[in-house]
């Protein structure tokens, strides 16, 4: 059990350096991901005793910010604004309300959080309002696909996404144009995952296709 201090993240900077200075791989091609803002800066933090000026040029980031940064350069392809806003908690929980009234459902009957949690986890599985319709089994999961298409509708008008959207439409650009798999897998040939027991099914498909052309992926976790 590698729980809390047991040197995970040190394993992974450690073999980080080893890649640069014992195997000669660029630091241009190397990705480090994690799950928190504060993580990341740790990560960076640990890189520069190890390898001074190089460790710069690696890629360190969660796996929102990795998933943002690659849908700014390429999200036009699935008719993304470049210049797209990313909703917060609270700008979600509004829309969702918003969505709610325009579609005459009663927020008395129906928790905003409660439905946004629903529309959260479809979105972290990969499921789109489509696939939401298609396997509802409740008056509740009825609801919430209906609010699911007015909430996405309102997003797009808004030239918006949510922090579910940035795995969610950063994995349909990675499954669906080859052009821009290859190079990501080709700028990123090995791919390290830290705290890996958190990774959600976006999450672990975003880091699967990342790595199929090397398959030098290195992961860590309880």
């Amino acid at each position: 059990n590698a729980g809390p201090g047991s040197g995970k993240t040190r394993v992974i900077t450690h073999r980080i350096a080893y890649l640069v200075q014992a195997c000669g791989i660029h630091p241009l091609n190397i990705a480090a991901v994690t799950f928190t803002n504060k993580a990341a800066a740790e990560m960076r933090e640990r890189l520069h005793p190890l390898m001074g000026p190089y460790a710069r040029d690696i890629t360190v980031s969660t796996f929102h910010s990795f998933c943002a940064m690659l849908l700014r350069k390429e999200g036009h392809i699935i008719d993304l604004d470049r210049e797209f806003t990313i909703y917060d908690d609270s700008d979600q929980i509004a829309l969702v309300k918003r969505s709610m009234k325009e579609i005459n459902v009663d927020p008395k009957q129906f928790s905003g959080r409660a439905v946004l949690s629903k529309i959260s986890n479809a979105k972290s599985q990969l499921i789109g309002t489509e696939g939401l319709s298609m396997t509802r089994d409740s008056y509740f999961e009825e609801i919430v696909a209906r609010v699911y298409e007015r909430y996405e509708a309102l997003l797009t008008q808004a030239s918006a996404v949510d922090f579910d959207d940035l795995l969610l439409k950063a994995h349909m650009l990675l499954d669906r144009f080859p052009e821009v798999t290859d190079r990501y897998q080709t700028r990123y040939s090995h791919i390290m995952v830290d705290e890996f027991q958190d990774t959600n099914v976006a999450q672990y498909e975003i880091a699967k296709l990342l790595s199929l052309k090397y398959r030098k992926l290195c992961v860590v976790g309880d």
